[in-house]
């Protein structure tokens, strides 16, 4: 056999371990040898001791009124006594000599082997070296110095409680994606200051995994601000920015500072860069609004939204004709998708703008493409009129908004449309008319100017505006709310200062409902486990029973071992999830007050604004009144000096004869149609030449 240094190791460690087994039970000192129970003890099948309440004495079944004590014994107790460990004394190696061996007969190559030896070439230099330079003596390299190497025992650095708890909850939420288990976990480490911020991002990220959008954004911010591990903190970053569409336009105030340190590249992240432009917007940086779009792609879904906030930034800094260009290049990409919210508000934009530029017929014609779905539609209509009233199309502008006033639109609050349908039948010197439409004016809006200004008298707490469109809600078909209009309330509150302020509160009373169906699903899995555990604890028996074999013991064990554990992480689950979902609804409670003092702060302001314009539109009743008289006497004395009403050129905007269709009007007005009717009253005013000279005579 021969000597290997391995085998004499294994021994060496295998004697001290027998030596060590050895003392260790030389030291174990028995208290007591135990007891035996007194009476027979009567287990049930599942271990659990009983006892017979009714048992046979004699030839008769008695039951048992005075029970005994049960009495199970006593278990044998051991005690562990003082113990020297001593270590084998150390052991000299001996090596043994090596066997030398012959080395092997040279090998003599023969002479036919060896090629012939070329001649030796001389070098002849062109230059002679007249001295031949120094070479510098290597460093001297000192002799290493070897540590003697002792050989002794080291404690064993054992994993910490608390980082099996994060292994596991980490393997739950990246591996098993059960991220109701993984986020009971992360909350018990929040409490352990060593792992604290590691816990809080992951358990943003479990939050997150399960729909609570507004718990990750706030647990995520939380790491940004309280961790001073800078690679913990940008992972918060990129997870931010990765994410925001679960944001709110005011967090990029605190990521973009952070996300420009990391110099973490966002420029290929369309949904950031639009978060970031609408930010800068409200705050009214247009350079940072510039730095944002420039990056959104034509390809990119959020083109159309980009080029819309493009055109509102080249509006603010003078250049109408950039602006247009920007909403017609991502026109093409939305104008299939009618009822799309972008689409409509980007028509009603490039309307706008062709109207300010003095171009009234492409913004007539911009106004027809934005579809009756949106809620800027029937405010559209009444720019619209006004287009063609300044083209001087009155007749078509008279129509649509006749077409307004019928039982179609009379749940509409639209009193503007009254004043913009007596200026067209004033300029077409329809007096009659005109003061038909300013007494529908003041019959329909007088009394609701009233009940309005009488609302905001008697309430001056801006919640008392958020409670009248709430309860509205509560009940949309009642015509009056707190003697407010059904009408008004609807205009009232479709403006996106109050509906996008209400989507985020619901996303809040959702994420509410969220926790809640978390707890009833880890309710339903505990459930689910200690039924799975009770039988599989019963099959186990039923093995013992049956007498199994060893392997199919084992493994019904570890089975039962396993669903033990499944249950109890469950019930864990449950109760950590409870703590954090009480500590999240007292946070979503608290914003959503804010949101709710802020949305209706916008309601009494806008309501403020309504009343205001209401009263201008009421007023004005007088002056179109005057100007209504003023000019059917001036008609009445140009008629009677003899003047007669000349033909004229029709309009910009009026269609041509094969293009149209007349009809009597009788109730009924055709959605479809509606923005393209024409008043059949003509124009029966003098021209202006020949009122101008009958009036010199």
């Amino acid at each position: 056999m021969k000597y290997n240094p391995k085998n004499n190791v294994k021994i060496l460690a295998l004697t001290f371990l027998l030596s060590t087994v050895a003392q260790a039970q030389s030291v174990i000192d028995v208290k007591s040898e135990g007891r035996k129970p007194v009476s027979k003890v009567i287990y049930r099948q599942s271990g659990v001791p009983a006892f017979e309440l009714v048992q046979k004495k004699g030839t008769e079944m008695v039951k048992i009124k005075d029970i005994p004590k049960l009495d199970i014994g006593d278990e044998k107790q051991l005690a562990a006594g003082d113990a020297d460990f001593k270590l084998p004394s150390s052991r000299d190696l001996k090596i043994q000599p090596v066997q030398a061996k012959t080395s092997p007969a040279m090998i003599v190559i023969p002479p036919v082997m060896l090629s012939p030896v070329q001649p030796l070439k001389k070098l002849i230099a062109e230059t002679s070296i007249d001295k031949i330079p120094t070479v510098q003596p290597l460093a001297i390299v000192e002799e290493p110095v070897v540590s003697s190497s002792d050989a002794g025992l080291k404690n064993l650095v054992e994993i910490k409680p608390d980082e099996y708890k994060m292994l596991q909850a980490l393997i739950f939420l990246e591996y098993q994606k059960k991220y109701d288990l993984a986020m009971n976990l992360f909350v018990e480490l929040m409490d352990v200051p060593e792992y604290r911020s590691q816990a809080l991002y992951n358990y943003a990220q479990t939050a997150y995994g399960l729909g609570l959008y507004s718990e990750f954004r706030n647990k995520m911010i939380q790491v940004t601000k309280e961790t001073k591990d800078l690679a913990l903190k940008k992972l918060a970053v990129e997870s931010l920015v990765k994410n925001v569409s679960a944001l709110e336009n005011s967090d990029i105030g605190q990521i973009d500072p952070l996300v420009e340190s990391f110099d973490i590249d966002i420029t290929s992240n369309d949904k950031y860069l639009l978060r970031k432009a609408k930010y800068f917007s409200e705050k009214g940086d247009l350079g940072q609004l510039e730095s944002a779009l420039t990056f959104i792609p034509t390809t990119s879904p959020l083109y159309p939204e980009a080029s819309l906030l493009k055109a509102v930034f080249n509006y603010r800094q003078g250049q109408l004709d950039t602006a247009i260009t920007d909403i017609e290049t991502a026109w093409p990409l939305i104008e299939s998708n009618k009822k799309d919210q972008i689409r409509n508000l980007s028509a009603l934009t490039l309307a706008r703008l062709y109207f300010q530029k003095g171009d009234y017929k492409t913004s007539y014609q911009t106004y027809l493409k934005i579809d009756k779905s949106s809620p800027s539609w029937l405010q559209a209509m009444v720019e619209q009129a006004w287009t063609q009233i300044l083209a001087g199309d009155n007749e078509g502008a008279a129509g649509n908004m006749f077409s307004l006033h019928t039982d179609f639109f009379r749940k509409a609050y639209a009193p503007d449309t009254y004043i913009v349908r007596t200026v067209g039948y004033l300029n077409l010197c329809q007096f009659g008319d005109g003061v038909s439409v300013l007494n529908d004016l003041q019959k329909r809006y007088k009394v609701t100017q009233e009940k309005l200004e009488a609302f905001k008298k008697n309430n001056q707490d801006p919640i008392k505006y958020y409670d009248l469109v709430k309860n509205w809600l509560r009940d949309t078909k009642v015509e009056e709310v707190e003697g407010i209009p059904r009408a008004f309330i609807v205009e009232l509150a479709r403006h996106p200062n109050y509906t996008t302020i209400q989507k985020q509160m619901n996303k809040y009373e959702e994420e509410n409902s969220r926790f809640n169906k978390i707890t009833i699903d880890l309710i339903r899995k505990e459930r689910e486990a200690r039924l799975k555990m009770l039988q599989t604890k019963n099959e186990f028996a039923v093995l013992k029973r049956e007498k199994a074999s060893p392997e199919k013991l084992r493994k019904k064990e570890q089975q039962f071992l396993a669903v033990g554990v499944e249950h109890m992480i469950i019930s864990r689950a449950r109760e950590g999830i409870k703590k954090m979902r009480a500590a999240a609804v007292a946070r979503l409670d608290q914003e959503k007050d804010v949101l709710r003092n802020q949305v209706a702060k916008n309601l009494k302001s806008r309501y403020s604004d309504f009343v205001a314009t209401l009263g201008n539109l009421v007023d004005q009743k007088d002056v179109l009144s005057y100007e209504i008289y003023s000019g059917a006497g001036e008609h009445i004395r140009f008629q009677m000096a003899g003047g007669q009403v000349q033909d004229r050129a029709p309009a910009a905007l009026t269609p041509d004869e094969n293009e149209s269709y007349k009809w009597k009007f009788k109730g009924e007005v055709w959605e479809d149609e509606i923005g393209h009717y024409r008043s059949s009253l003509k124009n029966v005013c003098p021209s202006d030449d020949l009122a101008h000279n009958e009036g010199s005579n």
